[in-house]
């Protein structure tokens, strides 16, 4: 069984479905989204223009959650309680949010400026980033699974595109530094070269 995974390196949604597919067999085949080329492949691959996608044959399935609860099905990994449901959809939240802020910024908007929308994305973040430091200081630094993934890839993320700074909040450093060395993300970790 041979899959293609369709993304870019940079996108959190698709890191940690990489890191999930850790020890299943695919290929990645990356794409500028932000390019007319893979924009139009995007296009012609998932009607919602998002990454990633997982290509099974001749079934296309979209939205990392939803790979994750197909290859969940296929695998018989563990699924999700309600609880990690819920810190799924927190991170997912600011994640949206992150996305939103660069691609304001990269349309000419000053994310630092006092705009209602600008001030919505960041209070979601904080907000999110308050609620999940419970997760980050306990179950996250001990179990590695989908949500654990999920925080890393949004972190990790954050930080390189400058949505976020850990100054006010040190115990995520000790997070990122805690599986920092894991072969899964060490595998998908954003190149150097993009940094």
């Amino acid at each position: 069984m041979s899959y293609t995974l369709i993304g870019s390196h940079p996108s959190p949604f698709v890191r940690r479905i990489r890191m999930l597919m850790e020890s299943i067999p695919f290929d990645f085949r990356e794409i500028n989204i932000y390019e007319s080329e893979g924009h139009l492949e995007l296009s012609r691959l998932n009607p919602v223009k998002q990454i990633p996608v997982l290509i099974d044959g001749d079934r296309t399935i979209w939205d990392s959650r939803v790979i994750f609860s197909y290859l969940s099905d296929k695998y018989g990994l563990a699924r999700l309680n309600w609880e990690q449901e819920n810190l799924l959809t927190a991170i997912d939240g600011a994640l949206n949010s992150g996305v939103a802020l660069l691609l304001m910024k990269r349309s000419g908007i000053d994310i630092t400026s006092p705009l209602m929308i600008v001030n919505r994305h960041r209070e979601r973040i904080e907000s999110v980033l308050d609620f999940l430091l419970p997760f980050a200081t306990g179950d996250g630094l001990r179990d590695w699974n989908f949500v654990t993934m999920s925080l890393y890839s949004f972190i990790d993320w954050a930080l390189f595109r400058e949505v976020i700074t850990l100054n006010d909040r040190p115990a995520y450093k000790i997070f990122l530094s805690t599986h920092a060395e894991r072969p899964s993300v060490r595998a998908t970790q954003i190149p150097e070269a993009l940094r």
